[in-house]
């Protein structure tokens, strides 16, 4: 199309082509580069912002914190939660000095800070004992925990000084929102120091408006004000819609706003930087639709452990207005310039084309055979130049047409000599057929090979498919490589979603309903070791997937790839059908212990009446039977109580009713009980008690009753006649918060092998068998359960041959 076009016309429609390249090469420059380094400052800047009001944020909590400290150190009320806490509950004299408490907090503490709406009084459980609103009391404020609301666990258990802060939350109390802010109360003690007691002082702060002052978002819906101040918020408060906000677990703003005065509105900000905070604890400084569906630069601070999230955010339309400004003129500047280049062109480029076109002539005569013409220079510009240049040429071409005859001549000897190389090359175009009939040959030998192969991959893959359980093998970065059908449903994920991801950040891993670092799993162990681990359904391992919310009981069977490769092979099997028959085995056990129980006391009794001869003399072999019977009777009677107290842990049914009990006393009157076994036996027990008061635990006494005897039993039927040596002893932890009570004897001790499973319902080791043969392998089971049914851990020390020492811990209770 363009060789027919004139040279001016190329040339007018060059300088504009080349205008419009360079004017929207500028628009681009200013669009992308200009407006991303833009974006990138804001953010930054953005984040700066945030980083300042996460530190307003922190100093304002500082000052609430001098505050509730300010409360606990008021004498009057360290003196009356002291007695509020050390009286009896339900009795007058409680009530009244709750009453006095609540009337003192109302009328002398909060009228000096109208931001507090309530101060309670709670004791060691949580529950309400004192307030200034007396309706209050008896409500558990333990239980708003699992909603951010307050941290009662970590106060209670806190040294003077420390104080915890809810998340801002709406709360039935308060039409706005509030904060519940936590400190452990102290009170002096007999030499004059401050001693932490069980009682939390919980105070309510409706203080919203003050914490957005703090954040400097507390001027309303006017302009902000354009101070001269030399810090970065100056720069937020140049633009018309910037906002600084805090947002709740729940997705609620709960401070006053440019855009939300009223928060009582609980207006949900459902944003991507929200989301963000909270499913993944991360935070953010970039675009992004903010919760009013704008477009908007921003940035956030994720207190997750607070449950809040601080935005700070800004239009994007306001930000890049001068940018597009800047294009607008760039633009109008191209076409101004664009205009003039094009006028100059026309009327500069016209004079040196006619002499142009003298040269265009004489090339036309040239070209039809005429070699005698010439142009006439009449220039000394480019354009003379060119004639002179151009007629050199023509002079030179008719030189060239002489040595070209001449040249013909060697044309024709030099063709012979080619005739020779031509048939030398179709010889080796034969060898070359030659040489590709072998490679095809190659190509169908290697295409079998690959159909073996192909038929090899997909018996495999059936043999994957077919396999009940879940399989996976990842490499040595946790990366999955494989995964079958059966690991797709265990994992609830599509298999482009499973495999190529790192198993760690799919994967949520519960032992005993407790989430742990998968550093501590089975996974981990099989890399550390380079060997199998397998896990059992006592493990209680449980998974759970971001599609698959309820913690699906399993176990692991993992090995390592082997062959120099890094990595494993993961089976994981779904034990809940397992879990199902556990708990139907259970079932069984109950009922049937309750129907053998009843036989079994009658059996009891009448071989006992036979023993004692109330029916009649027996002679020595007829006292020898019932001996038998009587004993096998007590046996089996005893395994049935232990089936039964098993079966009441499990289900949640046994009854308990806690009582203060001194050790010392307790394991003197356990002492006297096994006294005639203990003597029979030939061994010696050994009770030792700490240096110092006597140490007492808040248990039911039969239940704690129960754990004690199980263990000094096993300890009197395993430890060797004569020299045997038990010992018994309790101590309390570093924390000082529970008992740790300990069985040692120098008895038979424990195979490693089955110290795995010596808590295991009806298992007994091998030398345990051989030493005592008879059994139920129930009793330490039972100790199991019992003592995690308070709360309390139960583990062993043991060496095979040397003893075994059993562990148990309690909750420790002060003698009041």
């Amino acid at each position: 199309m363009l060789t027919g076009m004139k040279l001016r016309a190329k040339t007018t429609l060059f300088f504009g082509i080349f205008f419009i390249i360079v004017v929207s090469t500028v628009v681009v420059y200013i669009e992308y580069v200009v407006g991303d380094t833009l974006r990138k400052q804001t953010a930054h800047n953005f984040r700066i912002i945030a980083e300042q009001s996460e530190g307003t944020y922190f100093a304002f909590l500082g000052a609430m914190k001098t505050r509730a400290l300010d409360w606990t150190s008021d004498a009057k009320i360290q003196d009356l939660s002291k007695r509020i806490i050390s009286s009896e509950e339900g009795t007058a004299d409680r009530a009244k000095l709750a009453e006095e408490l609540g009337r003192y907090l109302k009328d002398k503490k909060m009228p000096y800070d109208k931001t507090i709406l309530i101060t309670d009084l709670l004791d060691h459980n949580g529950i309400v004992i004192a307030s200034t609103k007396s309706e209050r009391i008896g409500k558990n404020e333990k239980a708003e925990e699992l909603y951010d609301a307050n941290k009662f666990t970590e106060t209670i258990s806190a040294k003077f000084g420390e104080v915890f802060f809810g998340s801002i939350v709406f709360d039935d109390e308060s039409p706005e929102p509030v904060i519940k802010v936590t400190v452990r109360v102290s009170a002096p003690s007999e030499d004059g120091t401050l001693v932490p007691i069980d009682a939390v002082l919980l105070i309510y702060f409706a203080n919203t408006q003050d914490v957005s002052n703090a954040l400097g978002m507390g001027l309303g819906t006017q302009a902000l004000r354009t101070v001269e101040r030399a810090s970065s918020q100056a720069f937020l408060e140049s633009y018309k819609t910037s906002n600084i906000f805090l947002v709740n677990r729940d997705h609620f703003i709960v401070t006053p706003s440019r855009y939300l005065q009223n928060v009582q509105l609980k207006q949900k900000a459902e944003s991507f930087p929200v989301r963000k905070c909270f499913d993944e604890g991360e935070e953010i400084s970039e675009e992004y639709d903010n919760y009013q569906g704008i477009r908007v630069l921003g940035a956030s601070m994720c207190f997750k452990d607070n449950g809040l999230v601080l935005l700070v955010e800004i239009q994007k339309d306001e930000i890049f207005a001068p940018l597009y400004t800047l294009t607008r003129i760039t633009i109008a500047g191209g076409l101004v310039v664009l205009v003039g280049a094009l006028i100059v062109a026309f009327f500069f480029v016209r004079l040196p084309l006619l002499r142009i076109g003298d040269v265009v002539t004489v090339a036309k005569r040239v070209a039809t055979g005429d070699f005698t013409v010439q142009v006439k220079v009449q220039t000394k510009d480019e354009i003379g130049y060119l004639a002179s240049v151009f007629n050199t040429m023509i002079v030179s071409i008719r030189d060239a047409r002489k040595d070209l005859e001449l040249s013909k001549q060697e044309v024709e000897e030099k063709a012979k000599i080619l005739e020779k190389d031509v048939s030398m090359h179709e010889r080796q175009e034969k060898e070359l057929e030659e040489s590709k009939k072998v490679a095809v040959e190659l190509l169908k030998e290697s295409q079998q090979v690959g159909e073996k192969l192909k038929i090899e991959s997909n018996r495999m893959q059936t043999v994957l498919e077919s396999i009940g359980d879940a399989l996976i093998l990842i490499d040595g970065e946790y990366k999955i490589i494989l995964a079958n059908p059966q690991a797709l449903k265990v994992f609830a994920m599509p298999r482009e979603g499973l495999e190529g991801k790192d198993l760690r950040e799919i994967m949520k891993l519960f032992k005993k309903h407790i989430e742990i670092n998968p550093a501590e799993g089975p996974i981990e162990e099989m890399f550390l070791t380079k060997s199998v681990v397998v896990t059992t359904i006592e493990d209680e391992f449980a998974l759970t997937t971001a599609f698959r919310a309820d913690p699906l009981p399993i176990t692991f069977s993992v090995a390592p790839l082997g062959g120099g490769l890094s990595g494993g092979v993961i089976v994981i099997h779904d034990t809940t059908e397992d879990h199902e028959l556990n708990e139907a085995k259970s079932g069984f056990i109950s009922v049937a212990s309750h129907q053998l129980r009843t036989p079994l006391t009658s059996i009891r009794w009448y071989s006992e009446m036979l023993l004692s001869e109330d029916v009649g003399p027996l002679n020595e072999a007829q006292k020898d039977f019932m001996s038998e019977v009587h004993g096998g009777a007590e046996r089996l009677y005893q395994t049935v109580d232990l089936l039964l107290g098993i079966s009441r842990v499990e289900s949640g049914k046994i009854k308990t009713e806690k009582q203060q009990i001194d050790l010392a006393v307790f394991t003197g009157e356990i002492a006297k009980e096994l006294a005639s076994q203990i003597d029979e036996k030939g061994v010696t027990l050994s009770v030792v008690a700490p240096d110092g008061d006597a140490v007492a635990v808040s248990l039911d006494p039969l239940t704690l009753r129960q754990v004690v005897l199980n263990m000094l039993s096993n300890a009197i039927r395993y430890t060797k006649p004569k020299n045997g040596i038990i010992e018994v002893a309790w101590k309390m932890n570093e924390a000082n918060n529970e008992v740790v009570y300990s069985v040692s004897d120098n008895g038979i001790g424990i195979p490693k092998a089955a110290q795995d499973r010596v808590f295991s319902k009806f298992f007994r080791a091998e030398n345990a068998r051989a030493a005592v043969p008879d059994g139920s392998g129930l009793g330490l089971a039972l100790v199991k359960e019992l003592v995690e049914s308070w709360g309390g851990r139960v583990w062993f020390e043991t060496e095979e041959g040397n003893g075994t020492t059993f562990f148990f811990t309690v909750p420790f209770a002060p003698k009041g």
